[in-house]
């Protein structure tokens, strides 16, 4: 069985192979309590697939790892306590978005609003997990259990909308786990996901990563 850890397992044994030792912390498995208190706090019920990595797996987990400054890779998810506190705060946000008609009024243009409201409301089931450190993240639709990337200005002085906002990453955490390991989870290239929203999705080809970190397994 091809299990998270088997992902992260594989992954380490192929960086120790070409010189490098990666790095992890992991927390201990999530109870169905904790589950069942993420869901009493943010309303929101856990995809499968979530569910999954944090009570079999890990409730926090870090992976990373540095060969140069410019070779280097990293994959974390915090605990259920603090994927709920960063739920509602997500939450709020999108929330005043929603609630005040004029919110977006010096942002969009008035032909875009109504597809930049459309956006709002989707991004009402998306949970943040993972931070790229300059306002970006990939969230996990709790509607669909897609991994998406949120560009955190798509919406901030284009006039029209962004088409970087709610690219696919993944059909599943398991699915983005899985493709973003056989690149080592590097960032790719131009160290910035928009780059693929022309294709609706992230591309996990070796043109757009350090191929030196790839791996077919």
């Amino acid at each position: 069985m091809n299990t998270f850890a088997d992902k992260f397992d594989s992954t380490a044994a192929f960086l120790r192979a070409n010189g490098v030792s990666p790095k992890l912390s992991k927390g201990m498995k999530a109870s169905l309590a904790d589950v069942e208190m993420f869901k009493k706090k943010t309303g929101v019920v856990l995809p499968e697939s979530f569910f999954t990595f944090h009570t079999d797996f890990a409730d926090g987990f870090e992976f990373r790892w540095e060969k140069t400054e410019d070779e280097w890779g990293c994959f974390s998810i915090q605990s259920l306590e603090q994927l709920a506190e960063d739920r509602l705060n997500w939450d709020r946000n999108v929330r005043d978005f929603l609630d005040d008609p004029t919110s977006l009024d010096r942002c969009i243009e008035s032909t875009f609003r109504a597809e930049a409201f459309d956006i709002w409301r989707k991004m009402r089931s998306w949970v943040p997990f993972w931070d790229e450190g300059n306002g970006d993240h990939f969230c996990v639709d709790a509607a669909s259990e897609c991994i998406v990337y949120d560009q955190h200005d798509w919406f901030d002085g284009f006039g029209s909308i962004a088409k970087t906002n709610g690219i696919v990453a993944g059909d599943s955490l398991a699915d983005f786990i899985q493709k973003w390991s056989h690149f080592c989870f590097q960032p790719n290239k131009r160290l910035w996901w928009g780059e693929f929203g022309k294709f609706g999705a992230i591309k996990w080809d070796p043109k757009y990563f350090n191929s030196k970190f790839f791996r077919l397994r």
